[in-house]
C-alpha cells in the first residue's frame, strides 16, 4: 500500500466516524484541539495525522487507533478478531447466524489451502 492509499484509508475512516456521530469537521477539529484547516488537509489527503492526533481522534470517538489507521492493526488475527472487525465495518452488523457461516467459510477456505486457523 502506498502513502496516498494509506492516507485515503485514514480519511475515509475519519469521515465514517464523523458521519456516524453527525458531527461537522469544524466541530470535531475544535474538540480535539486542531485547526479546521488541518483536518481538511487530512481529509483532502494533503497531510497525514501524527500518532498523537490519531490517538486524540480515537479517544474522542471511543475507539482503538487501529479503527482509524490500519498501521496500528495487529499483523495476525484469530478468527474471533476477524469476525469482530467484520461485525463493526461501516455500520454493518452481522447476526449470529451470518457470523457463524462466515467463520465456517473462512475455516473451510483455509483448510482447502492447507492452512489452519485458531478459533
Amino acid at each position: 500500500m502506498d502513502k496516498r492509499e494509506h492516507n485515503a484509508i485514514i480519511a475515509e475512516n475519519i469521515l465514517v466516524h464523523l458521519h456516524q456521530r453527525k458531527l461537522s469537521q469544524k466541530d470535531f477539529a475544535k474538540e480535539i484541539g486542531i485547526a479546521p484547516s488541518t483536518l481538511t488537509d487530512y481529509i483532502k489527503l494533503r497531510t497525514i495525522p501524527s500518532h498523537g492526533v490519531i490517538q486524540k481522534m480515537a479517544d474522542f470517538f471511543g475507539i482503538e487507533k487501529s479503527e482509524l489507521d490500519t498501521t496500528y492493526r495487529p499483523k495476525t488475527l484469530d478468527l474471533n478478531q476477524m469476525l469482530e472487525q467484520a461485525d463493526t465495518y461501516k455500520d454493518y452488523k452481522l447476526d449470529d447466524a451470518t457470523r457463524s457461516q462466515l467463520g465456517t467459510l473462512i475455516r473451510d477456505f483455509l483448510k482447502a489451502n492447507g492452512k489452519t486457523l485458531k478459533s
